[in-house]
């Protein structure tokens, strides 16, 4: 598995991973799941950490943050999974390292 560490900008995945906050995320090697914290390139919004929301037949996720201040799922659209690169691992804050779950 490739590993890649991501600086966290913003609270959109608060309470689970905070504004500062490093992750450690995996290459995906299979599908995304449901419930995986995945590193997303979206091509018109950048670089994003969310929630897999749902994932369908026909190659599209949903996905949105923990937050309710999360930029809405309706903007972020239904994304291709060729768009979700990583799965998030670790949290990496000033109080330590913790594995996510799931």
């Amino acid at each position: 598995m490739l590993w890649r560490v991501f600086r966290v900008s913003g609270d959109s995945m608060s309470p689970t991973i905070v504004n500062g906050d490093y992750v450690l995320a995996g290459k995906y090697k299979s599908n995304p799941n449901k419930g995986n914290v995945a590193v997303i390139e979206h091509p018109s919004l950048g670089i994003l950490i969310k929630r897999i929301d749902q994932v369908s037949e026909d190659g599209k996720a949903f996905v949105s943050g923990d937050n309710d201040f999360s930029t809405p799922q309706r903007i972020i659209g239904p994304i291709y999974k060729d768009w979700i690169k990583y799965q998030v691992r670790w949290r990496i804050s000033p109080f330590g390292l913790y594995r996510l779950k799931k």
